[in-house]
């Protein structure tokens, strides 16, 4: 029995009219139950990855595997097999919707016929309490676990999260990613997770994608190291560890480069890595 639920091979992506590619040659595979983070600066292609395999974007050149059938073997694009999470910044919560209504509409639209699914849903979410509330009113890490309510409505085969700690705090993280581990052992889901945090996706993901435009490293997470770490971000490793300190402290974390200022000290990937 084959496991794999999700194939790259080679996946190429430039944008009309530009010579520089955004994505090149990107390979990687995926299994049921499994986790693979994505990590990278701004601007090394992770979020494009991510809309490309969300039917959002179309390669440039490459193939994509769904349950090992390359995509152009399918008459359409396999929406059925996955959900795509995006940012909860990209939730437009400024209109009268209340949260047991936004979920309530994404089951009849796949005709589902289970009037206890909402609840379950939301009680598998943490937010059975906030049913009755106004989207707008939600704060970002409740919203985020709004959308992955929505996300589970036809429980998906693989999870596809877009920075779903963005704007949290360590513990809002902390939650929000054990949230995540059930679901996926709940349903066997495979999760792919883009996110900038290094620590907590190192934690949270059995492999690890590094993406600077090119792809630099694809495994398990015990074989990533401090110089993969610093090929991708182009600075030393403990300054990641600083930038990562001071953005969870602003409750952002947005990764930008460092000017080498700190000093040489170097830090100790796996140390950093196995960490809990």
């Amino acid at each position: 029995m084959n496991d794999i639920i999700l194939r790259a091979d080679k996946i190429s992506f430039s944008y009309e009219g530009h010579d520089e590619p955004i994505l090149k040659d990107i390979s990687f595979t995926l299994k049921k139950g499994e986790s693979l983070g994505v990590l990278g600066p701004n601007g090394g292609g992770k979020s494009t990855l991510m809309k490309i395999i969300a039917g959002l974007l179309k390669p440039t050149s490459g193939e994509l595997y769904f349950d090992e059938k390359p995509l152009s073997g399918y008459t359409k694009y396999p929406y059925n097999l996955f959900s795509y999470v995006p940012q909860s910044s990209e939730l437009n919560a400024t209109m009268p919707v209340k949260v047991y209504e936004f979920i309530d509409f994404t089951v009849s639209l796949y005709k589902i016929k289970n009037p206890k699914l909402v609840d379950e849903l939301l009680e598998l979410v943490g937010m059975t309490h906030k049913k009755n509330a106004l989207l707008s009113k939600l704060s970002g890490g409740e919203k985020q676990r709004v959308l992955i309510a929505r996300a589970m409505v036809q429980k998906p085969k693989l999870l596809l999260l877009d920075e779903p700690t963005k704007g949290l705090d360590s513990n809002g993280q902390d939650q929000l990613l054990t949230l995540i581990e059930t679901i996926k052992k709940r349903d066997n889901t495979a999760v792919m997770i883009v996110d900038h945090n290094i620590n907590q996706i190192i934690k949270s993901c059995q492999n690890i994608l590094c993406l600077n435009r090119h792809h630099h490293w694809h495994d398990h997470r015990d074989f990533l190291t401090k110089n993969i770490l610093e090929d991708i971000y182009h600075c030393e490793f403990e300054h990641l560890l600083i930038h990562e300190k001071d953005l969870e402290t602003e409750h952002t974390h947005d990764h930008h480069f460092c000017n080498h200022d700190h000093g040489e000290k170097k830090a100790d990937a796996h140390t950093f890595i196995r960490r809990k």
